[in-house]
């Protein structure tokens, strides 16, 4: 586990926050690029928000009353720093 930033987008409306995250292995990385070339292969569309938030607790410790706490754009910005953790060059 380790710790990561989480920042808002520019259009979203919270404060910097920290969350651990469990080490990411290549099996890990390949299950989660799989569930977004998945979801994003047949779709214009934003996946949904069960989507997003499966991501959040399959890579952290947060069990799912701990993440209702965090309000949608938290969850989403989770789950996209958790991809850009996952796929940055090492």
């Amino acid at each position: 586990m380790y710790d990561i930033k989480v920042k808002p987008a520019e259009e979203q409306d919270f404060k910097t926050f920290e969350i651990a995250i469990k080490n990411i292995n290549w099996k890990m990385r390949c299950e989660l690029n799989d569930m977004m070339i998945k979801e994003n292969a047949n779709s214009d569309v934003m996946p949904s928000f069960s989507w997003w938030g499966n991501i959040v607790l399959k890579f952290t410790d947060l069990k799912e009353s701990e993440l209702n706490k965090y309000s949608t754009d938290e969850i989403i910005a989770i789950a996209n720093t958790i991809f850009e953790v996952a796929n940055k060059k090492k």
